[in-house]
Formats: C-alpha cells, sequence, structure tokens
C-alpha cells in the first residue's frame, strides 16, 4: 500500500490522495489522513529495524512535507499550515451538531501539528539514509514550524488557545508544548475530562494519543479509567452492547439497540481500535527504541494501576518474544520481562527504591535511581522482580473526585462533613456541578483555597 500511495503522490504533487489507489473520488491533501506517508514507513522501520522501507518511501515522505511547505508558503509563508480543508478530529464528540462528523478542534491547529511532526520524521529518516543536506534542512524547517506553532497557539502566560480535549493531547503528544506552558496544559486536558465528567469527547486524531498522553504526563489512572468507562463514550460501553468489533462511531449503535444511522457507520473499524496499542505501550510498557530498531533495543516500562489486578503481554517482535506481565497482590507489585535473544533492554520498574530489590539476577548490567523509579539495563533473559511500591496502588480520592463518589464512601463522607458540609451544609447547583472542587468553587459554596489544599490532602490519606 505504501509503494502504491507513492505513485499516487505523483499525480498530485506530493498531496496524499483520500483514497488510494485514487479512483473518480477527488479529495486530497487533508492533514493526519496525509500522514499516512510518513508515519507508516516510520513505524516499520522502528518495529523492524530493516532501512529499506525508508530508502523505499523517501522520496514519498519528503514530498508530502514539501508538499505542506508549498501550501504554507502561499498562504502567508508563516511556517503553519493554515489552509485547506480537512477531516480534522473526524467525528468527535465535542462538535456543535448532535450527530455531526466534525469536531470542534481548530483544524489548522492539528494541520500544524502534524505538519512539525511529520517534518521530524523526515529530517530523522534522511539522517539514517545519510542525506546530510536534507537532514539539515528538515531539521531547521520543523525547528521554525515549532516556534512558529507556539507564537500562534500559545499565550506569553503558557495558555493553549484552543481549549479541546484533542487540542491538549496533540501538543502534548508531538512535542509542541513549551516549558512554560507544560503545567497549564496538563491542568486543562485534566479540566477538560472534569467538565466532561470523566468521559473523552475526542475523535479520530485525538483517541489515538489520548490514553498515551494520559499515562505519560501523571495521569495514568484517568487513562485507565477511560479504558474502564462502562456507559457512552466508551470501550466497554461497546462490549456491553453486544460489540465484538471496534466501532467507526462511539454511538454506532444506540443505548436502545438501535444503528445510529446507515450513513458512514462501520461496526468495525480501525481507529478506536488504537487503544491497543496503549495496553501494549503503556499498560505494559513494551516501546521500540530509535537506537536500536527492529526491537534490538527497546524499552520495558510498564504502568500498573490498582483498577486493573493483573495484566500480561507478549510481542512476536522482529528480535523474538518479548514478554511483559505485572499482578499487584495484597500490596505487593509482582514483575515478570522476557527479553529475546541477543536483544537488550532497558526495565522500569515503577515506584520503588533500588536498595530494596533483589539485583543479583544474571543479565543486569547497570541500575540507577532516577526519581521514583528504577532504570535496570539488561540482557536476554527472564526477569522477576517483587516488591511494595512506594506508592500504594489504590483508589486516590482528592478534590476532584465526582461529589457523588464522596459521598458514597463512610470515609471520605465523613471527612466531607467535618471539613466542608459543617461550613455549608446545603450544596446548591448539584446536578450541575460534578467534582469536590467545582462546588468548593461554584456559587454560593466557595470555599478559600488554603481550605481546598488542606481538604484535599485528608481525602487523599485514605485508604
Amino acid at each position: 500500500m505504501v509503494l502504491r500511495l507513492n505513485v499516487e503522490q505523483k499525480k498530485y504533487n506530493g498531496s496524499v490522495p483520500d483514497v488510494v489507489p485514487s479512483t473518480n473520488y477527488p479529495g486530497d491533501g487533508s492533514t493526519a489522513w496525509g500522514e499516512a506517508a510518513t508515519i507508516i514507513p516510520w513505524n516499520v522501520y522502528l518495529h523492524y529495524g530493516d532501512k529499506e522501507i525508508l530508502v523505499r518511501q523517501y522520496d514519498s515522505m519528503k514530498a508530502w512535507v514539501d508538499y505542506m511547505r508549498g501550501e504554507d508558503k502561499k498562504y502567508g509563508d508563516k511556517y503553519l499550515w493554515q489552509s485547506g480543508f480537512h477531516y480534522g478530529d473526524w467525528l468527535a464528540l465535542d462538535g456543535n451538531i448532535q450527530g455531526g462528523v466534525y469536531g470542534a478542534t481548530d483544524p489548522f491547529l492539528i494541520c500544524s501539528g502534524y505538519y512539525y511532526y511529520s517534518t521530524n520524521i523526515v529530517a530523522k529518516a534522511a539522517e539514517i539514509l545519510g542525506k546530510t543536506e536534507d537532514a539539515r534542512y528538515y531539521k531547521e524547517l520543523a525547528s521554525k514550524i515549532h516556534e512558529a506553532f507556539i507564537r500562534e497557539y500559545f499565550s506569553p502566560a503558557g495558555r493553549l488557545c484552543v481549549d479541546t480535549m484533542t487540542a491538549y493531547v496533540v501538543v502534548l503528544y508531538m512535542g509542541l508544548t513549551p516549558d512554560f506552558a507544560y503545567e497549564n496544559v496538563c491542568k486543562g486536558l485534566l479540566k477538560k475530562l472534569k467538565k466532561n465528567r470523566y468521559h473523552l469527547n475526542t475523535g479520530f486524531v485525538g483517541t489515538p494519543y489520548l490514553c498515551r498522553v494520559l499515562s505519560e504526563n501523571g495521569m495514568n489512572d484517568l487513562a485507565y479509567h477511560l479504558l474502564m468507562e462502562k456507559g457512552f463514550p466508551g470501550w466497554l460501553y461497546e462490549v456491553l452492547m453486544g460489540a465484538t468489533t471496534v466501532w467507526e462511531r462511539w454511538n454506532s449503535v444506540m443505548p436502545d439497540g438501535k444503528i445510529s444511522g446507515t450513513e458512514m457507520n462501520s461496526l468495525n473499524h480501525y481507529s478506536y481500535g488504537s487503544i491497543v496499542e496503549w495496553m501494549y505501550r503503556n499498560m505494559l510498557g513494551i516501546r521500540p527504541c530509535e537506537e536500536g530498531t527492529g526491537f534490538k533495543k527497546f524499552i520495558l516500562a510498564p504502568a500498573p494501576n490498582y483498577q486493573i489486578a493483573h495484566a500480561k503481554a507478549i510481542l512476536r517482535s522482529a528480535a523474538g518474544k518479548i514478554e511483559s506481565q505485572w499482578e499487584i497482590k495484597e500490596g505487593m507489585l509482582n514483575m515478570r520481562f522476557a527479553v529475546p535473544f541477543d536483544s537488550e533492554a532497558v526495565i522500569v520498574l515503577p515506584d520503588v527504591c533500588k536498595d530494596s530489590l533483589d539485583l543479583s539476577q544474571q543479565g543486569i548490567l547497570t541500575a540507577e535511581q532516577n526519581g521514583k523509579n528504577v532504570e535496570l539495563k539488561v540482557q536476554s533473559g527472564i526477569y522477576e522482580f517483587s516488591y511494595i511500591p512506594t506508592t500504594p496502588y489504590r483508589k486516590i480520592y482528592s478534590i476532584d473526585s465526582p461529589m457523588e463518589e464522596l459521598k458514597a464512601n463512610e470515609k471520605t463522607r465523613k471527612i466531607l462533613e467535618e471539613d466542608y458540609f459543617s461550613y455549608c451544609p446545603k450544596l446548591p447547583f448539584e446536578k450541575e456541578l460534578y467534582t469536590l472542587e467545582e462546588l468548593l468553587n461554584g456559587p454560593f459554596t466557595n470555599l478559600p483555597y488554603e481550605q481546598q489544599r488542606a481538604l484535599d490532602a485528608r481525602l487523599r490519606e485514605v485508604e
């Protein structure tokens, strides 16, 4: 398919047609869909370690980025892509029209994000293939896009100017969040989730990256929560509705069992099935490395969570069978990894002190404490670890918790009675407001920030 894509691009001045092979359908040049030219060959190279895919597809990869650069030059030469039709965050639920197809995220933010992302990929591919001048050119271009993106979409105080779940996901995932804005961006994403009652509303662009971004930016519990969501929209909603495949729309089948529509409504679609990548990459932590493609070198960095008691993954990689599994039992975290012959891995053990580990196992080359985690460089072999995590793997209550959840727990309700209900016995607007934090800052109920922080600390201690 990627070879055919290259042929079709030549008919469109480097643009990628919406349908390959192209027929009578006229569409082309949509961001995210066109990234098939860069992201597919790059990921094939990462996972299989064969440079031939880059050799064959380099002209195609370069042509797509050059097409975006040409569109950029046509409309202001701002190092941003802000022209043309784009599907954007297709089928996201935050659009203005019920049952509509267009999400609320500014499509030009998405365009410019992918413009940067694909340019970076081409720069790396050029360097790998020894194309020194191209590598320098595309690296410089990526840098200029990065600078222009930050000027365009971030305020000087670090606020992202497009306030949607997918916008926060895009800038975090694609490396477009400046240091001065990082905290605000993470808070912004959390706020969007809270406002949506901890349900996602992302579409084809935001969903594949959403749980990855949450797990890799201090919100791992929310990634698991979204996976385990039984209501609409969510993956388990589909399962409980009888789905054996992943749907194209979050509401392909309605709660009453009826099909939501017969136009563009596949019951077997790839896009939201991307959650499985998060399971392998974050839940179990199996990640390829650019320094040792084809899993000759790779990372094992699982991110366990109390919402699932145990998990196991097997990946039959180009280097051999890789295994990662963990279990949370009686306060202990038990982990087991398998690294194939003639490969190396970095095992990242979460929430542990190096001194508490048995590091006498054969094949461990180095061990370093990195914050709350321990990083082990290992050779091929089987590795097993059991320890009590420094951070308990249990449900954490806080002022970000839903109010109904806090009221349902005897211990947290008692804290509320002592610290809050005595101050404000009635809760106006409880139906409209969802989390305790929203209620604490609502009309007629606002609590001073110092008391909010103290209340939050007490709630977090509840086991």
